[in-house]
């Protein structure tokens, strides 16, 4: 297998890397305008292509199918688009790799690709797609080599003759026998592990990062950013040598392109993600440790824990660490499931919606939250990752052929084209604060001061940007509360439009701009 070079001039650098099936790209994509919000000020949306709109009838999602429901996006209020896995895969999920330069063909071409960052620019929005660099599918070419005895490729991966009691990253064995010997593969015997010691491995990796920054991607999403290198003494999560991997890796994107979104998969406690953006310059983690927090509050109907957490994060964080907010995504159950036992409770739908466009972080959508979409029937990975519900129905607008995988149940209400036609529906309440959320500084990159509420099931933030203060009151109980939280004056609630007359309704949140005839 022989080995071919990319030449950076923008990044004044020589790479060498693996044996590439893609075709480099024949023309130069376009680029979000110079004009656009920060990527950190921006609502992203997260897409499994798969699931999100089938062009051609073969019950699979592709590229060609999401630009065509751009304008979907667009209206939303959408300002950046994470793609999920693109690349080959055998798996239906694609997270174990078998090509990091090309496309999967369930999905489309290059060329499709390309057709669709040209379309999400054109509309302001930027694209970056989740990078697999912590393993590869034991399908890739590499690791067939590396099974062959071909010694360039054997060294690709980790292999031990006596492996250590090492358990994996999901709690199996992180071990798996094959040709005599062992590989490391942390996540299933399917995915092994990418030996990062090796400088031709991080070379490869590096060089397939700059192939789709040169197509025009905006970034990238790198998953189980945490377990990159392990310690020999088994340290296989947030090792010292991973951070300066992670380092290497940012300093290296912004090289090519300074303005690109490193975020990292960042699956572990606060003081190790701060680390990553004090240590080693990331530029956007997964804030998980407010997700767990913003779910507990929603479900315990209490904001202490949680006012708590955005205190702790403001004093703990570097300035300029951008932090992406959820409520949902890929890896965890729909939270619309959730609070659907033991009936739909999409009052608490709302709330979440509401908490997650007006507190500080920049927000991520899961596709499908924007309608209080549930997960899937079963309990499976897999149920997290059903069909976009664009109409009720066989197929529900996702595609005029069988989905590859079963939707579920017919959910009547929880479509786009219903809830499009509805006042007060979730699809509505998304797009009005998105639309309040992309107006206003003070919410979109503004400073957070958590004021004292007096009472534990409301929260209280004062949010300022420039000469732009706002108050956010977010009242997770069922009962009305009132609050003297705020300065003396007169306030209006953006989000209805009505003056404020002291009473933070139940499960509501408002956001309150003073009046300044009254100040």
């Amino acid at each position: 297998m022989t080995l071919w070079a990319v030449v950076l001039a923008t990044a004044g650098v020589l790479l060498s890397g693996g044996a590439a099936q893609a075709q480099q790209s024949t023309r130069a994509s376009t680029a979000v305008a110079a004009d656009q919000p920060a990527p950190e000020h921006v609502v992203w949306y997260e897409v499994f292509v798969r699931s999100f709109q089938d062009s051609d009838a073969d019950g699979i999602g592709d590229l060609r199918g999401l630009t065509g429901r751009l304008d979907y996006l667009s209206d939303l209020g959408i300002g950046g688009i994470w793609l999920m896995p693109i690349y080959p895969s055998p798996s239906y999920h694609g997270y174990d790799v078998t090509d990091l330069t090309a496309v999967n063909p369930d999905y489309g071409t290059l060329a499709d690709l390309e057709d669709l960052l040209d379309a999400a620019h054109a509309r302001g929005m930027r694209v970056i797609l989740d990078f697999v660099p912590n393993h590869t599918s034991d399908r890739h070419p590499w690791f067939q080599a590396a099974l062959a005895g071909e010694p360039l490729y054997r060294d690709f991966y980790v292999w031990s003759d006596d492996p250590p009691d090492w358990r994996g990253a999901l709690g199996g064995p992180a071990w798996h026998s094959a040709g005599g010997s062992h590989y490391l593969g942390l996540f299933a015997p399917s995915m092994p592990d990418l030996n990062h010691r090796n400088e031709r491995v991080v070379e490869e990796v590096l060089g397939a990062a700059a192939f789709w920054l040169g197509l025009g991607v905006d970034g990238f999403r790198l998953d189980a950013i945490q377990h990159l290198v392990e310690s020999p003494d088994g340290l296989i999560a947030n090792a010292p040598e991973n951070y300066a991997w992670v380092e290497r890796f940012q300093r290296f994107v912004h090289e090519v392109a300074p303005d690109a979104v490193v975020m990292g998969e960042t699956q572990t406690d606060m003081p190790a993600i701060v680390r990553y953006h004090r240590d080693a310059g990331l530029h956007m983690s997964l804030d998980y440790p407010l997700w767990r927090y913003l779910k507990a509050a929603i479900q315990g109907r209490s904001a202490t824990d949680l006012a708590f957490a955005l205190e702790q994060e403001t004093s703990l964080y570097p300035e300029g660490a951008a932090r992406a907010t959820f409520t949902g995504n890929h890896d965890v159950t729909r939270l619309a499931s959730q609070l659907s036992i033991p009936r739909r409770d999409e009052r608490r739908v709302r709330l979440a919606a509401s908490l997650l466009l007006t507190l500080p972080g920049t927000p991520f959508i899961y596709y499908g939250e924007e309608l209080g979409m549930p997960d899937g029937p079963g309990t499976l990975d897999v149920e997290k990752r059903t069909p976009m519900r664009w109409q009720p129905g066989r197929g529900v607008g996702f595609s005029t052929a069988t989905p590859w995988t079963d939707p579920g149940p017919d959910l009547p209400g929880v479509s786009v084209s219903e809830q499009a036609a509805e006042q007060g529906s979730v699809l509505e309440h998304y797009r009005t604060l998105i639309g309040l959320r992309n107006e206003h500084p003070a919410l979109h990159r503004g400073d957070t001061r958590v004021l004292a509420s007096g009472a534990s099931a409301l929260l209280a933030l004062e949010r300022t940007a420039g000469t732009e203060t706002l108050y956010v009151l977010a009242n997770l109980g069922a009962r009305d509360l009132e609050t003297r939280a705020l300065p003396a004056g007169a306030y209006t609630d953006l989000v209805s439009g009505a003056a404020f007359a002291g009473v933070v309704p139940g499960l509501s949140v408002l956001v309150l701009r003073p009046d300044q005839n009254h100040r």
